[in-house]
């Protein structure tokens, strides 16, 4: 009896070490574009070993089954840099808005099953599109962004340079193992628009890594037909001359889009004393940027938070470092960084300075005919933060935080254009112009407030009592969701602070949270929308400078 169990265990080990090795030693996956987003696609991995890969593609996932998929092709490029063997497949001919499904076979065995998505060719299409950059040293915190990437399932994500900190083997190798963090829970790999920053030590870092079109790391792709292009430029190289011109020509080009957006890593004007001005940026691209109708432009580098109103060049009265708000016509800056490298302080706000902070975070942006719209979402506890459906992308989960200062948690850039071919009036502009605020639709998860103006009576005030048991809820006042899914709850602060606002479920654990940062004393009310949080029994606690303000028990059905 012995003698025959040995015999089962080693052929159980014989058997597991088989499987192990009939696996193909690829992995650092990443997906890229060079040319149209709606029907090309390059798959890009590092063969740590095993030789003669082919990648098996198809429109219906076959798993590993490699002989059931239609379509096969060998890498179109393999270059030895930083430590790894990057393979290259140039895909072309693909079906727009399709997901793809993959698997690369070497000689040692077959890789596991992955998918991508190609992107959308009409402007009807709503796009969602995460930005940000600055990712070099913090791996906890870059790791967080990365996984948050995955829960959010973006068509593309706009990354601004500054991947590691050395630009060293070792620093490259450990970026892409962390960026298989983007990866979604389905194995979709989401496609990544990479820009050159300060800390790559030359243009071959993200021509090499990402096979990227472009030697001198400019370039622009359309996503959504005519809806939406994006400029990646290159601030580590001179702004003029060649780049000005092919940015001039591209923009001038492009008068059809609907909406432009530039990336960059320097920020022109940034939002800490520790960073210099960058002057010749102005001169070069943001009188470009407003002569052509550049909606946004993201920038990092600096390793802080803002948002701007529009705005232009300019000297005149009013105008500040070079720039003056220009709400009809005006580009919006957005950054700066803060994607895992060391943070600094938010010190050099400006006139135009719509919000700052200082804390890890990335853009969030959604681009429709009518408008864009951009939140800034905190990284950090990415574990909590539940994953969008994927049959509504636009819907933010559970658990994410997604920052509100004062003047809203949602900056709004809407077309002028299409609001007058709508409603059918003449007397808009032509062209479409911009303006930004607050989103007067409020959000349906981490808690982020809706319209206060009609507080409930029925929401009593009383002093904050006290429960002898942590798990006994009863001493705290009620509130329940109307049929929206929104409650009102009021309460005083003694002086100015910070205020948090954080459901907990019964197991003590953070559902969801809302920030309202530098709330002033005085008696406040908000309106919270809880229409996505489970049925269940859940805490309210409102805190603030991290005290204690008040608790409230919520019964949603």
């Amino acid at each position: 009896m012995l003698r025959r169990s040995s015999r089962l265990l080693l052929t159980i080990i014989i058997a597991l070490c088989f499987t192990w090795a009939m696996k193909a030693h690829t992995g650092r996956y990443r997906c890229m574009w060079r040319s149209d987003p709606a029907t090309t696609m390059v798959v890009g991995w590092d063969q740590a070993s095993g030789y003669d890969p082919i990648l098996y593609y198809d429109v219906v996932d076959f798993g590993t089954q490699i002989t059931a998929y239609r379509n096969k092709q060998q890498p179109d490029r393999i270059i030895v840099s930083k430590g790894m063997n990057n393979h290259y497949a140039r895909l072309s001919g693909l079906r727009p808005n399709t997901v793809y499904y993959f698997v690369i076979q070497d000689n040692e065995g077959v890789s596991q099953r992955f998918s991508f998505k190609t992107a959308p060719d009409t402007p009807t299409e709503r796009l969602s599109i995460i930005a940000g950059g600055d990712s070099r040293n913090n791996r906890e915190a870059r790791r967080d962004a990365n996984k948050l990437v995955s829960k959010l399932r973006p068509h593309c994500i706009m990354f601004d340079g500054d991947m590691t900190a050395g630009d060293t083997y070792q620093e490259w190798r450990e970026w892409f193992d962390d960026w298989q963090e983007t990866i979604g829970s389905d194995g979709r790999i989401f496609p990544v628009i990479p820009s050159r920053g300060n800390h790559e030590s030359a243009n071959s870092s993200i021509t090499e890594l990402f096979d990227v079109s472009s030697n001198d790391v400019y370039y622009a792709l359309t996503l959504g037909g005519n809806l939406f292009r994006i400029y990646t430029l290159n601030s580590l190289i001179p702004p003029g001359g060649s780049q000005r011109i092919w940015l001039e020509g591209d923009l001038k080009a492009s008068n059809s889009i609907t909406w432009k957006m530039a990336q960059y890593h320097h920020a022109i004007r940034p939002h800490t004393q520790k960073k210099p001005e960058k002057d010749e940026l102005l001169l070069n691209w943001s009188t470009l940027f407003y002569k052509y109708g550049v909606s946004l432009a993201m920038e990092s580098d600096a390793h802080v938070v803002k948002t701007t109103y529009p705005i232009r060049p300019s000297r005149d009265p009013g105008s500040d470092e070079g720039f003056i708000r220009d709400d009809e016509a005006g580009t919006v800056y957005i950054g700066e960084g803060c994607w895992g490298a060391p943070l600094r302080d938010n010190n050099d706000n400006k006139s135009w300075t719509r919000a700052s902070g200082s804390f890890n975070q990335f853009k969030w942006i959604f681009v429709d005919q009518e408008k864009i719209e951009v939140r800034t979402i905190r990284t950090d506890g990415a574990l909590r933060v539940a994953e969008v459906s994927h049959n509504n992308i636009f819907d933010p989960p559970i658990g994410l935080v997604i920052w509100n200062p004062p003047s809203g948690d949602v900056l709004t850039i809407y077309n002028r254009k299409a609001i007058a071919s709508t409603s059918g009036s003449g007397s808009r502009p032509s062209a479409a112009v911009r303006e930004d605020g607050p989103s007067a639709s409020p959000s349906r998860s981490s808690l982020r407030p809706a319209a206060a103006n009609n507080p409930s009576s029925s929401i009593p005030r009383e002093p904050e009592p006290a429960a002898s048991d942590p798990n006994d809820w009863s001493p705290f006042p009620k509130v329940a969701p109307d049929e929206k899914g929104s409650i009102v709850v009021k309460y005083f602060l003694p002086q100015n602070c910070d205020v948090s606002v954080q459901l907990i479920s019964p197991k003590w654990k953070e559902m969801a949270r809302i920030e309202f940062p530098r709330q002033s004393s005085g008696e406040h009310v908000k309106n919270l929308d809880l229409s996505r949080a489970p049925p269940g029994r859940y805490l309210l606690v409102v805190k603030g400078n991290s005290k204690l303000v008040r608790r409230f028990q919520v019964l949603i059905r």
